[in-house]
């Protein structure tokens, strides 16, 4: 229910209908400030650019690309991201964490809140993976625990079936 009224809300505020008063037009408008917008929505689109390439890459791209950044100077980042693949291994996923959490500072503000999103997604994969293989080890245990007792069936049935 509050998405809708969250929704409802912003469709209001972005049709201007909210206004408790008329709009006046014949205020002098205030001067603009000007910010380096462009360089950062480049930037931004390069990140997302690069997003792209590595979602859409198969192993052996991926595998030539960190091979290409592994001596590139200043390109942490764009190879934890590439680390950060869906299909990467933990280890990888590991590789990528250090990458963000050493060189995530020394980009832009912008830059660092949509990095952090691929940052957050790899912590959630890895805490996963390791809820995965700890389960798999339960699973194994319980399968070895079974075994154990299924052998200790056998013989309890072999001696009576012996007396």
């Amino acid at each position: 229910m509050n998405k809708a009224w969250y929704g409802a809300a912003l469709a209001l505020m972005l049709s201007g209908c909210t206004l408790p008063f008329p709009f006046p037009f014949n205020q002098q408008p205030e001067p603009k400030v000007e910010l380096n917008l462009p360089n950062e929505s480049t930037q931004l689109k390069a990140w997302l650019d690069l997003s792209d390439r590595v979602s859409d890459s198969n192993d052996h791209q991926r595998q030539q690309a960190l091979a290409q950044l592994k001596n590139a100077p200043h390109a942490e980042l764009k190879r934890a991201v590439w680390l950060s693949h869906p299909k990467a291994s933990y280890s990888q996923r590991q590789q990528a964490q250090q990458l963000f959490q050493q060189h995530l500072a020394s980009v832009s503000t912008a830059e660092q809140q949509l990095l952090s999103v691929y940052q957050g997604y790899n912590q959630e994969i890895l805490q996963q993976q390791r809820q995965l293989a700890d389960r798999q080890q339960q699973i194994n245990n319980l399968t070895q625990k079974l075994k154990e007792l299924a052998s200790i069936d056998q013989q309890i049935n072999d001696r009576k079936f012996q007396e």
